[in-house]
């Protein structure tokens, strides 16, 4: 077979990508992700488009794109409210506060026990910041 080319099924690298994604996942949460999360977070990075998509965005984690637009950030003209997951793994807290600096002159919400999927972790918190007091 020297000198053959055997191409792979398309399922061979989705099945490989799988256990990738999951753990890509389960880093941006603080507690265990629950099946059902998975499924949501999983299904548009499904499918050769899914997982070009998603190998792309892996690709441009990258801080210098953050830091290429931070001079654009400024004040909004309309009611902010920032939440921060305390254990957030992917952005450091400090990131956070220099954006609500930027953003809500300094006004930070820090969700105690959530990580970067604060919708996930603390749901409350999400809950409480839109309809509790300013």
């Amino acid at each position: 077979m020297s000198g053959t080319i055997r191409r792979r099924s398309p399922g061979c690298r989705l099945t490989r990508t799988l256990p990738l994604l999951r753990a890509y996942l389960q880093g941006a949460a603080h507690a265990p992700l629950p099946e059902e999360a998975f499924d949501a977070y999983m299904t548009p990075w499904r499918g050769s488009v899914g997982q070009a998509a998603f190998y792309r965005q892996i690709a441009q984690m990258d801080l210098r794109y953050t830091q290429a637009i931070e001079d654009r950030l400024g004040p909004m003209d309309c009611p902010v409210r920032l939440l921060w997951g305390a254990e957030d793994a992917w952005l450091p807290l400090e990131q956070g506060r220099q954006l609500a600096d930027r953003l809500t002159a300094g006004r930070l919400t820090v969700v105690p026990r959530a990580g970067h999927l604060v919708q996930d972790d603390a749901p409350e918190a999400i809950v409480s910041a839109m309809f509790g007091p300013p």
